[in-house]
């Protein structure tokens, strides 16, 4: 009886075993899938909030983050699954030329492939123009897995506060700050499901944006870039 106990609690054992172990590899490789997009653009905000750099010159450090850590994953692989393999210096260049293509067609096709299906009307699809580049290659990125996500606002005045019925404002990161980029952005959480906006949340904290739930023109997530002179503020 107590053998048959021992052997039914060790199965237990290896059951809670078995399941933590595949979660924590799930985790650690999402997180390795994950770092090259983070590098791009936290990369970029470092930069520019600890050395006040240009936004492009930040952004292009961002990308030589992520051509090295997707260098390094497929020299990883080439040796694992092909241990004969010399890597010579024309295999090398071969690589470097495709992953510098990936990253820069990626950064490029995340720029500029926003049609403004997913801007909420004419007037924000024409201000999206205005958008800090590092919040499009975001926004961008996020609508592949929220493809009904709607942006409300973005680019403001102080006037603009007034006719929505709300106290003059002197700042906001929604004004075009001294980059020449809008750094603000609202997301809609209507009819949202509490998760979906969660994770919206999660991945621009992740990403080193500020990214708060608050009311004042209606629900909505406001996702901002703070910048060097006020970090912090939203």
């Amino acid at each position: 009886m107590i053998e048959n106990q021992e052997i039914a609690e060790t199965k237990s054992k290896n059951w809670k075993w078995v399941i933590t172990k595949f979660l924590m590899k799930s985790l650690f490789y999402s997180f390795l899938i994950y770092l090259p997009f983070l590098g791009l653009i936290r990369s970029g905000i470092y930069f520019y909030h600890t050395y006040h750099l240009n936004t492009w010159i930040g952004l292009f450090l961002g990308m030589i983050f992520s051509f090295s850590c997707i260098a390094i994953y497929l020299l990883i692989i080439t040796k694992l699954f092909f241990k004969d393999r010399r890597l010579s210096k024309s295999y090398l260049k071969w690589l470097s030329g495709i992953v510098s293509i990936l990253v820069l067609g990626y950064t490029v096709f995340s720029l500029l492939s926003f049609t403004g299906k997913n801007a909420k009307s004419n007037k924000v699809k024409a201000e999206y123009s205005s958008l800090h580049p590092y919040l499009k290659i975001s926004v961008r990125t996020f609508l592949f897995f929220d493809n009904d996500l709607i942006i409300t606002d973005l680019s403001r005045t102080s006037d603009d506060y007034i006719k929505m019925g709300l106290k003059k404002k002197d700042s906001s990161l929604h004004f075009i700050q001294n980059t020449g980029y809008a750094h603000a952005m609202d997301l809609s959480t209507r009819n949202r499901p509490f998760w979906m906006i969660w994770s919206a949340q999660l991945y621009f904290k992740s990403l080193g944006f500020n990214a708060v739930r608050h009311g004042g023109t209606g629900d909505h997530l406001h996702v901002s870039l703070s910048t060097y002179e006020k970090q912090g503020s939203w």
